[in-house]
């Protein structure tokens, strides 16, 4: 989206997009599609490459269902191998973009959102982000660092941080998420003293194929032909939330397992649904890590709840279940998240794939008590921060019956923060921050800060229409919007002011599963959601990695259809 003096123009725009519908999106799943038959795919382990290709080919999601244009890694004609590398050992990875012809998703390339381009239809721009990773600024993945078919990026990890689930996939700014659901995405795991390339680690965890097994979780609309469907855009789509599951990138696949321990590196890779996973046979998901490592101890659950950024490492322990056992991974949340009726309409998706019991004799394996023998335990830390930031989720609609056609983080463009730096969250290295994430909107948004991990503090429940009153207390910034016209307005109060009189009732300490280092964080609707966080090695100890850096980075919504349209701003740590 533009900003300042195109008013008219977004207005304009503004009644196409809230009047969008999805009668053009094919409801029906393919008859041709059957559950529970195709056997899941596992990426395969790959020793740290110093070049990976990024080329357009064509993919089958089902053996039923022809090949659709699709995006692959390293030679993949979907997704990308999974990277293997170790604690301190660093990575220099060339990365070309060698995509000949169309976007595979060329009717949905909008041209309207903020910095897409015309040419992006034909030669789409690229920019990898390793999410999770603590890296110089150049190795980002900064959304204008985008480079088109024949050009190159070089790219460098040091990999200085402690064992974890990551994963690289397309950064491009306005069109991440299309380049995601064509398949721009792979498995980045970070070893160590613990859990090292292998396994034969002190934790003794499952380690490699085939009792480690990765799990990118994704849901698609596809055509009768195979292909993937997207609303066309313009009017741009706010939620792709579908019908089909693909794990993976197979349709409703099936893993057939031995009756042992199994551990799952997962993946919220959608491009908005939030899951909420249980087992149909009612054993627990042993979760052991989260975004940014493990936790100091397992935790049993009933159901695992994932947003889309965020990552879980858990366990399951198959060797108490009989030979022939058909157990379903379910999915019982409603999209938008928490609640249907803020949106058109819900499309639920129970199922995401099955597992078969083998035959043959069960082993059992202990569950470690300990998670971090080499670590030290994960402790609220023990630096004051030197600052508190109020970091609003906000949308702007035509009307208040309409859908929203555009969504800001402190009612802030982005290029209005490059042009105004004191729009700009500007930290200084080394220290420790408190940043207070207040969601005024009926949708939980899933928050990824790049560069540096945070502790989750905790969450409070607010009253959104007092405080939104207060917000807009100054009057409007009608610079970004004519509302001359009869559009909406933004504040002009910059920051935001303190949500502390507005709570509603006792904060909440974080989850036991949620207790440990994260990247991304779900924000509740009506919720203020505290984050500790340190930004650099130095600013406190203990700490999960070993890096400074001053510079540019971003924060936004992993929503990508908002990341795409604007719910993303730039922050720079300074010195």
């Amino acid at each position: 989206m533009s900003t300042g003096g195109a008013g008219l123009a977004l207005f304009g725009s503004a009644i196409v997009k809230a009047n969008r519908t999805d009668a053009d999106s094919p409801l029906q799943i393919p008859s041709q599609i059957t559950k529970f038959t195709e056997p899941l795919p596992i990426p395969f382990a790959s020793p740290p490459p110093d070049t990976l290709t990024i080329t357009k080919s064509s993919y089958s999601f089902h053996s039923n269902l022809g090949e659709g244009p699709s995006l692959g890694y390293g030679g993949a004609s979907i997704l990308g191998p999974t990277i293997e590398v170790t604690r301190g050992t660093p990575l220099s990875m060339k990365v070309t973009n060698n995509i000949v012809g169309d976007h595979p998703l060329l009717q949905a390339v909008d041209t309207e959102l903020h910095g897409v381009q015309d040419s992006d239809k034909t030669s789409p721009r690229v920019a990898l982000h390793l999410h999770g990773s603590n890296s110089e600024p150049q190795s980002d993945g900064y959304p204008t660092d985008t480079f088109t078919p024949g050009q190159s990026y070089v790219y460098n990890f040091n990999n200085n941080q402690e064992a974890a689930t990551l994963w690289y996939h397309d950064h491009a700014l306005g069109l991440t998420g299309l380049n995601v659901l064509a398949g721009l995405a792979g498995f980045y795991l970070l070893r160590d003293i613990d859990d090292p390339v292998g396994g034969n680690g002190p934790l003794k965890l499952p380690s490699g194929a085939p009792y480690e097994v990765p799990l990118v979780l994704q849901d698609r609309y596809l055509n009768a032909d195979g292909s993937v469907f997207h609303p066309k855009q313009p009017p741009w789509d706010a939620a792709y939330v579908a019908n089909v599951a693909t794990v993976n990138c197979k349709v409703w696949p099936n893993l057939n397992v031995d009756r042992t321990l199994y551990r799952f590196r997962i993946v919220n890779g959608a491009s908005a649904r939030t899951y909420n996973l249980k087992l149909s046979s009612k054993q627990p998901i042993i979760q052991i890590g989260t975004d940014q490592g493990m936790l100091n101890r397992p935790v049993y659950l009933s159901s695992l709840l994932l947003s889309p950024g965020e990552r879980a490492d858990v366990l399951i322990d198959f060797s108490r279940c009989l030979p022939g056992e058909k157990i379903v991974l379910e999915n019982d949340t409603s999209s938008p998240y928490p609640s249907v009726g803020i949106t058109s309409e819900n499309v639920p998706l129970t199922e995401m794939m099955q597992f078969t019991v083998n035959a043959g004799a069960a082993i059992h394996k202990p569950i470690p008590k300990i998670l971090r023998l080499h670590k030290p335990l994960i402790k609220p830390l023990a630096v004051e921060p030197i600052r508190q930031r109020f970091l609003t989720l906000v949308e702007i609609k035509p009307s208040a019956n309409e859908l929203p056609i555009v969504l800001l983080l402190n009612y802030v463009y982005w290029d209005e923060a490059l042009k105004n730096p004191e729009l700009m969250e500007q930290p200084k290295v080394d220290t420790v921050e408190q940043w207070n994430i207040i969601n005024t909107q009926p949708v939980a948004h899933p928050m990824h800060l790049h560069l540096v991990p945070f502790q989750i503090l905790n969450r409070q429940k607010i009253d959104s229409v007092q405080y939104l009153k207060a917000y807009f207390a100054n009057g409007p910034r009608s610079i970004i919007i004519d509302h001359a016209m009869g559009g909406p307005t933004v504040p002009a109060n910059y920051p935001p002011p303190d949500p502390t009189p507005y709570t509603i009732g006792s904060a909440t300490l974080p989850a036991p599963n949620e207790a440990g280092w994260k990247d991304t964080v779900l924000v509740n609707p009506y919720e203020v959601v505290r984050l500790i966080v340190p930004f650099g090695a130095q600013a406190a100890e203990n700490l999960p990695f070993g890096n400074s850096f001053t510079g540019t980075y971003v924060w936004h919504c992993h929503m990508l259809g908002h990341e795409d349209n604007e719910m993303m701003l730039p922050y720079a740590v300074v010195s």
